[in-house]
């Protein structure tokens, strides 16, 4: 079906868009939002009953994408869907890279963006589960692309932001290796400049921004920025969680509880559960009520979360294996305070 497809495709020099732009424009903008939402059973429907309706719509494919990639990010479950998504990720890089081949103008800058960013989707799969020479390799390929899109276009600022995080984590992670170059300032400027790009690129350059903030002590601006986005989308267990962080490590123990509390509801709710941010509100609710002297009920919130059967998959993963190990430590220490 692929091949078919991609001969069709290659036949029509039209523009990325040849169909009805009002159509599309909602479709665009009603799967974004169930994006952010992270309602991504009702982005996937949407915008794969559109591509049954304009199968050369580029954009949707690559939306479609995105969606697949945000979800799993999500749940941070790399290693139970690794091969689904490379296999769904090579079947578009195939499509995208046939689709420059005819395109010219805008169309091209704009399909050759999509084609880095499957390039780097591909790159963060395979640096999650483990295969990081391949990884590199594809994030090498993905900042080549990007680079070209800047060229072309300086305002393309959601270029910036895969450009900025690469720079930025290439330098603090590897930079004892003697060709990496110091590039972590560039990388963080490019990661705020990403903050002017269209949505929803704007909100992943926000949650990106917020984790390197935290990393350098500048807690109070990352707080900030999350609350931004809960303004908008009070529900995003996202920036919700970095909100209940935030605020465990800063003192603030009343209000990491409560947003602990809130992270746990939501993140009970959804279906299936995301076991990350379940034992990330857990993990603040047990450290949180310690430290403030609720040690009964820091006991009460271990027994819980000890209790629940995570997919086995999870315990690789290393902040849940270190997490669900101090959970473990504080229920030890319940059993000999007997609570």
């Amino acid at each position: 079906m692929r091949t078919v497809l991609t001969a069709i495709i290659l036949c029509i020099c039209n523009p990325l868009q040849a169909y009805s732009p009002i159509e599309s424009t909602g479709i665009y903008n009603s799967a974004m939002l169930y994006l952010i939402r992270q309602d991504y059973k009702n982005a996937s429907a949407s915008l794969t009953a559109h591509l049954k309706r304009q199968p050369l719509d580029l954009k949707a494919q690559y939306l479609l994408f995105a969606t697949e990639q945000t979800r799993i990010l999500d749940y941070e479950s790399y290693i139970l869907e690794n091969k689904s998504f490379q296999k769904m990720a090579e079947n578009l890089r195939e499509l995208f890279e046939n689709r420059l081949k005819v395109l010219k103008g805008a169309d091209s800058t704009t399909c050759l963006f999509y084609c880095a960013n499957v390039y780097g989707g591909i790159s963060v799969m395979q640096a999650k589960t483990g295969n990081w020479f391949d990884g590199v390799k594809n994030a090498i390929a993905s900042v080549g692309m990007l680079k070209e899109v800047k060229s072309r276009d300086s305002t393309f600022f959601a270029a910036d932001l895969g450009l900025g995080i690469f720079n930025y984590y290439l330098s603090t992670s590897l930079k004892w290796l003697p060709f990496v170059n110091d590039k972590e300032e560039e990388g963080l400027e490019a990661i705020i400049r990403a903050l002017n790009a269209e949505f929803p690129y704007n909100y992943a350059a926000k949650n990106s921004l917020c984790w390197i903030l935290i990393e350098r002590d500048n807690f109070k601006r990352a707080d900030s920025i999350a609350q931004s986005v809960l303004d908008e989308f009070p529900d995003n267990t996202i920036f919700l969680r970095i909100k209940a962080l935030v605020a465990l490590w800063t003192g603030r123990y009343k209000e990491a509880l409560r947003d602990a509390k809130r992270l746990i509801v939501l993140t009970e709710k959804r279906a299936p559960v995301n076991w990350s941010d379940l034992v990330a509100g857990y993990t603040v609710l047990v450290q949180g009520n310690y430290e403030y002297g609720n040690k009964k009920e820091a006991c009460a919130a271990a027994k819980l979360i000890l209790a629940k059967r995570l997919p086995k998959e999870y315990y690789e993963i290393p902040h849940i294996k270190k997490n669900m190990k101090f959970i473990s430590g504080i229920r030890q220490k319940c059993r000999k305070e007997k609570y």
